[in-house]
């Protein structure tokens, strides 16, 4: 499956996709292993961006292991393996035990079985300074971790373009998935002192949850208790490719999560030319450039800078544009994947420095 077609929530999965295609653009030889989901799903394919897609139909991740050493020892096998998710990353831990391949981990700010893998792995990927705390706490070895902040397609989250209508004569956007710590309900206590305002909230509880889940039903009851239920809307699960007509027909994104992972919806607002109102602290801090790019406020002060960024078009129009150049100088995937090959090589040094394994030709994502 595409990114065009992926539900913005998979995260992970839109990271591997767009990774890959850059990779592969890069002139990488790129295999991307996936669980198959029906057999209807071809087992290997490859796509227009050179990237070959394998679907695998074993899942529990120490079958998921001994299916990719078996698979690597009859024919391609990588350099380097990259894997993504905690259950990703003990398949590949499993491989890397018989195949003495070097292993590259992201966690995609997961914790769960990480300390085990964190203090075991040739390298780890983190996609923010905060992250890198978190992981060398958990056991990682300092030298091991890298800082690499996810990219953003910038042709595709760019200023211009179509943008979905409004019902009000602001609308501030907030994004992420529909759980508690994603911080939405701080954006709704603000809407009292934002009239005409209405706040889009984008995304879905992790499945299987039905619906919109326990935590929309919360906010509708915050928003009916302040009477603002009017101006708040939950769209759901949105595909990927409808991201950008979001953020474009909105005055400003507010991010307030609870969590300390890494704020995608901020760099894909940013490239879209949509200034960031955030909680301060974290890899918000590291994204969103103060006084630039967008506020970082404490949270009491969140409703102050929405009302006054909706009350300056000027103030946002510069916000904007700033923001858009920081996305593309910063977080465009072309640089994402030179920062990632320079792991990936560094990575196989210092892994053939301890281990003797068997050749390979290519990378795998």
């Amino acid at each position: 499956m595409r990114p065009g077609s992926r539900d913005w929530t998979a995260a992970p999965a839109v990271h591997v996709t767009e990774l890959a295609g850059a990779l592969a653009g890069a002139g990488h030889d790129v295999r991307v292993y996936t669980r198959r989901v029906n057999t209807s799903q071809p087992e290997v394919k490859t796509g227009a961006d050179g990237v070959t897609t394998v679907a695998v139909s074993v899942d529990e991740p120490d079958a998921f292991g001994q299916w990719l050493d078996g698979s690597w020892q009859d024919g391609w096998a990588p350099d380097v393996v990259h894997a993504h998710t905690l259950p990703s990353a003990l398949a590949a831990m499993v491989a890397r035990k018989l195949t003495s391949r070097p292993t590259v981990v992201t966690f995609h700010g997961e914790e769960g079985d990480a300390p085990a893998i964190a203090g075991t792995a040739d390298a780890i990927v983190v996609l923010s300074r905060a992250e890198a705390h978190g992981v060398r706490r958990l056991g990682a070895a300092p030298g091991t971790v890298s800082v690499i902040p996810p990219g953003v397609d910038t042709t595709r989250f760019a200023p211009e373009g179509r943008a979905w209508a409004r019902r009000r004569t602001h609308r501030v956007i907030a994004v992420g998935q529909l759980v508690a710590r994603s911080g939405f309900a701080a954006a709704v206590a603000a809407l009292p002192e934002l009239p005409d305002t209405e706040l889009v909230v984008v995304g879905r509880p992790r499945p299987p949850s039905n619906g919109l889940g326990q935590h929309a039903a919360e906010l509708r009851a915050a928003a009916v208790n302040d009477g603002v239920h009017e101006q708040l809307r939950l769209t759901g699960a949105a595909p990927y490719g409808d991201m950008p007509g979001w953020y474009r027909s909105a005055d400003l994104l507010v991010c307030t999560p609870e969590h300390g992972s890494f704020p995608r919806s901020a760099v894909e607002a940013m490239a879209c030319g949509v200034p960031v109102v955030a909680t301060a602290g974290g890899p918000l801090a590291e994204t969103v450039a103060d006084g630039v790019t967008g506020r970082l406020v404490p949270p009491d002060g969140l409703a102050a800078a929405i009302r006054d960024l909706l009350d300056d078009p000027d103030l946002r129009r510069a916000y904007g544009m700033a923001a858009a150049e920081r996305a593309r100088q910063l977080f465009d995937w072309t640089e994402a994947a030179r920062r990632t090959v320079e792991t990936y090589e560094r990575t196989r040094t210092e892994h053939a420095l301890t281990h003797r394994g068997p050749g390979a030709a290519g990378l795998a994502a």
